[in-house]
């Protein structure tokens, strides 16, 4: 029903880095340290893998899995990466948690999303199609933002986890069905 495009996580490695000497030591397909446009360091422990954002706090956000195992393998890499610079223990705990999945969804049938953001109730919703093409929903009882697109394709972003999702993506679908039903 939904999938995870998606999914990021943060930690805190207990301690606080010099991220220049931090990129200057790494030996990895990328590394990204710039000041001058953005104080993280970022980096990349395979090609084309996720992207890991290092702060000089020791904080740290892993973005761009497809799966929460990925997620957690990502982790696990760049603590054993970092242990193999003294950094810190391979086993360390950063307290590493899932922060928010972005998943993707289809309705069956193409949406009038003039009709939607009138039948979602407008204190819930943003459609202002001159600028962006999809409409905005923020229900009240779920966690989780959608953006529902003509053509049917949801994306649910600002869940902590896949049973949120599917549980916003739901509450769309039933509102969807009602209003179709009028």
């Amino acid at each position: 029903m939904i999938s995870i495009a998606n999914a990021v996580g943060s930690g805190d490695l207990g301690v606080e880095l010099d991220v220049a000497e931090v990129e200057s030591d790494l030996d990895l397909p990328y590394t990204e340290y710039d000041p001058s446009n953005y104080h993280g360091l970022y980096l990349r422990l395979v090609e084309g893998g996720p992207l890991i954002t290092v702060y000089r706090s020791g904080k740290y956000i892993i973005s761009g899995c497809s799966t929460f195992e990925q997620l957690y393998e990502t982790n696990d890499a760049f603590l054993t990466t970092l242990s193999e610079l003294d950094i810190v223990d391979a086993e360390t705990e950063t307290g590493f948690t899932v922060q928010n999945v972005v998943c993707t969804a289809q309705l069956d049938d193409p949406v009038d999303l003039n009709t939607l953001s009138i039948a979602l109730g407008l204190e819930s919703v943003e459609y202002e199609p001159e600028q962006f093409p999809g409409l905005i929903y923020r229900p009240a009882d779920h966690p989780a933002v959608l953006l529902v697109f003509a053509n049917g394709k949801i994306v649910i972003t600002g869940a902590s986890d896949v049973d949120t999702a599917e549980d916003a993506f739901k509450h769309l679908q039933k509102q969807v069905t009602t209003y179709l039903e009028q």
